[in-house]
């Protein structure tokens, strides 16, 4: 008996193309498409990205993104070209960065403002090693179109400092991107484990799941939750919830539980 070669996800993955516009694509409607193929030319780093016509009454894809909803202390500015230096500000931070578009973005946050998450670093121009990787992973997009993308708040790096301090392997969530597949697990209060979730997260990984959803509801779910992070590659999502209810009743529920 012959088998076919074994292939795994992350080889399936670097070797995917991105359909080209219009490419096979059998309707008779203008308005019509299929899976191989995007009825609007692809806009990276504007509203629509990839995608198809929306079901007729839609409403259009909105223009405003995460710039137009700064925190109250910050500001920013477009330019079609290079803005000229601006004086030293005692009480902000000046930043001035190119999109990948060609846009120039000029932006004024807290003096002291100290960047943490991928959000924060996008608006202030920078490149992080997480979207780097988000870039390798998907090879039609640029580092500076991830970052955009982030900015614009049409993208996520779900990368936990604590989990990337692991096995965390950086992927990205968003307009821009591939789709991407959860996988859904967790024990319940009679049946499976700690053991028994990370051999399930590790069947996941095998058979491409982008991220993991753990839904436990019985066991040591701190024991289960740090255990699967230890030992992902992918994100991991919880229901913290989930800690307040075990062993208590609907009843017993309280603001101060």
């Amino acid at each position: 008996m012959t088998h076919p070669p074994s292939s795994t996800a992350s080889s399936t993955a670097d070797s995917y193309e991105l359909p080209l516009h219009g490419a096979c694509d059998p309707s008779s409607s203008a308005q019509g498409t299929t899976p191989g193929s995007f009825a609007r030319r692809a806009d990276i780093g504007g509203a629509y990205a990839f995608s198809s016509p929306d079901t007729p009454g839609m409403p259009s894809a909105s223009e405003k993104t995460a710039w137009d909803f700064l925190p109250h202390d910050w500001s920013c500015s477009s330019f079609a070209q290079q803005p000229a230096a601006e004086a030293h500000a005692s009480d902000c931070v000046v930043v001035d960065f190119v999109t990948a578009r060609g846009v120039w973005m000029r932006v004024r946050a807290p003096k002291n403002f100290v960047a943490i998450t991928q959000l924060e670093r996008a608006r202030l121009g920078v490149v992080t090693k997480e979207m780097e990787r988000v870039a390798a992973r998907e090879p039609h997009l640029t580092p500076l179109q991830v970052r955009d993308e982030i900015a614009a708040g049409r993208m996520v790096i779900p990368a936990n400092r604590v989990h990337l301090a692991h096995k965390l392997d950086p992927m990205a969530i968003g307009r821009a991107s591939k789709t991407k597949i959860n996988a859904n697990m967790g024990a319940s209060p009679i049946s499976s484990g700690t053991h028994e979730e990370v051999e399930k997260l590790q069947w996941a990984e095998k058979w491409g799941a982008d991220t993991v959803m753990d839904l436990s509801t019985g066991g040591n779910l701190d024991e289960c939750r740090e255990a699967l992070c230890l030992n992902s590659t992918v994100p991991i999502g919880t229901v913290p919830i989930y800690s307040m209810i075990i062993g208590k009743k609907l009843e017993d529920l309280n603001e101060e539980i």
